[in-house]
């Protein structure tokens, strides 16, 4: 929050929560059947199961530890993997993306069964990457061997915080020794891409804790880290008011626990990334920063261009040329639409050319805190004129010290690099109309 104003993380543009039903399954499978057709397509798995709950939690999950439970998901799964593959076509993948939930609650047999299921129908021959979002507490050294053999190259982390207190606080008992057991494991299997991701704003983190976590995730050497901020949402998420006791940590603390943390982990030589990603200085994401092309989507910073992500699983997303199109969250109702030969996209949104043009500028300035409205105007020969509202929107940003313009050229000028979502939101035609609506009844 920025000036008073709560702004969206931008992993879209439109953010999700103005999906709406109007763009459902006929409209996604209209899009699938009209994709170009040499162009590769990047996948997305949700797996949304877990052991237990974390107490910070804001994803769509299901507590369980019935194989039953998971059995009857993968069927569906498996099932919407045809689907899919019948309006695409054999497609090259150009990466794949298991998120969750925690996927690492698949068994070998469940995980393998899972690929089989994905080569029949897709082809892998070219693949950049298989990354898998893993829980360190139920990792295993034979669970890394046989996630290398499925094809695995990278593996990202929950490590949240290293502290024990507050572990205890976020019910997530996941000592260092875990950690870095898992490491070694990936590492010995070959998948030696490593990510981390870190989250600040928890209850009980102080400058000190949040300098030794950092401190203590840099010495086991991952590739990349990610530090989030921590998103209270107890309205949505009711299991998240516990934690409300032991106090959140209010702006002026998550600012000053956010600069501690990100001074650490530059100290140990990782470049910084758009508002939350730091890289080591020879890693791909680096590469593709330095020369322009670092994107954004939902899985968060990515250096491929690929314009088609397909989400299969509940609540997983889909992102085309078109626009994006959300299936069911709820497990059991996409399980029944799955097994009645239905897709289960629920929600969605179809891109006019406007909104392409403020999603470019959005995206630049998530990747890159700086952006030419006036150059980008001009590529998609449109009228520059449309956004001077927003640069008078500007003038209190501009004031504030918070962003500097030269005409219509941007630049994020405080160390707070979090401040750039609020620039974004200044182009973000949804969430101002809400808040004209919002000051017009006032």
């Amino acid at each position: 929050m920025w000036l008073g104003k709560p702004t969206p993380r931008y992993t879209s543009y439109p953010p999700a929560p103005f999906f709406h039903t109007g763009v459902a399954a006929k409209e996604y499978a209209l899009n699938l059947k009209h994709l170009p057709k040499q162009e590769p397509i990047s996948l997305y798995i949700h797996i949304p199961f877990c052991r237990s709950l974390c107490l910070y939690c804001g994803c769509n999950t299901m507590i369980t530890k019935r194989p039953e439970r998971m059995d009857g998901y993968l069927k569906a799964l498996h099932h919407e993997i045809e689907l899919v593959a019948l309006l695409t076509g054999n497609r090259q993948i150009s990466s794949l993306h298991f998120g969750g939930g925690t996927p690492n609650t698949l068994s070998e047999g469940q995980m393998r069964e899972l690929f089989r299921c994905l080569h029949k129908h897709f082809d892998f021959g070219s693949t950049n990457e298989i990354a898998i979002e893993l829980d360190p507490r139920m990792a295993s050294e034979e669970q890394a061997h046989w996630l290398a053999d499925c094809g695995v190259t990278r593996a990202s982390l929950g490590v949240q915080d290293f502290d024990a207190n507050i572990q205890e606080i976020i019910h997530r008992i996941q000592p260092y020794g875990v950690v870095a057991n898992t490491c070694q494991w990936l590492r010995h299997a070959s998948i030696t891409r490593i990510n981390f991701d870190l989250i600040y704003g928890l209850p009980g983190q102080t400058t000190e804790t949040i300098k030794n976590t950092a401190n203590l995730a840099c010495d086991l050497a991952p590739e990349r880290i990610a530090l989030f901020s921590y998103a209270h949402v107890p309205q949505i998420k009711k299991h998240q008011k516990s934690l409300e006791e032991y106090g959140i940590p209010d702006m002026h603390a998550r600012l000053s626990l956010d600069q501690v943390a990100r001074a650490e982990i530059m100290a140990h030589g990782y470049q910084a990334l758009g508002i939350d990603h730091f890289a080591m200085p020879d890693d791909s994401l680096v590469t593709a920063w330095r020369a322009g092309n670092l994107h954004r989507n939902f899985q968060g910073y990515t250096d491929g261009s690929c314009s088609t992500l397909i989400g299969l699983g509940a609540s997983s997303i889909s992102q085309t040329a078109d626009g994006f199109f959300q299936n069911e969250r709820d497990v059991r109702s996409y399980q029944n639409l799955i097994d009645k030969s239905h897709l289960s996209v629920q929600r969605g949104y179809i891109l006019s050319e406007e909104d392409r043009i403020r999603a470019t500028i959005i995206e630049q300035l998530m990747c890159n805190l700086n952006c030419d409205v006036e150059e980008i105007c001009h590529k998609f020969n449109f009228p520059l004129k449309t956004f001077l509202p927003v640069f008078q929107r500007m003038k209190p940003y501009e004031k504030a010290g918070i962003i500097a313009r030269k005409k219509y050229a941007l630049c994020l000028t405080t160390p707070y690099r979090m401040a750039i979502r609020s620039i974004c939101s200044l182009f973000d035609n949804h969430t101002q109309n809400i808040s004209t609506a919002a000051s017009s009844t006032t």
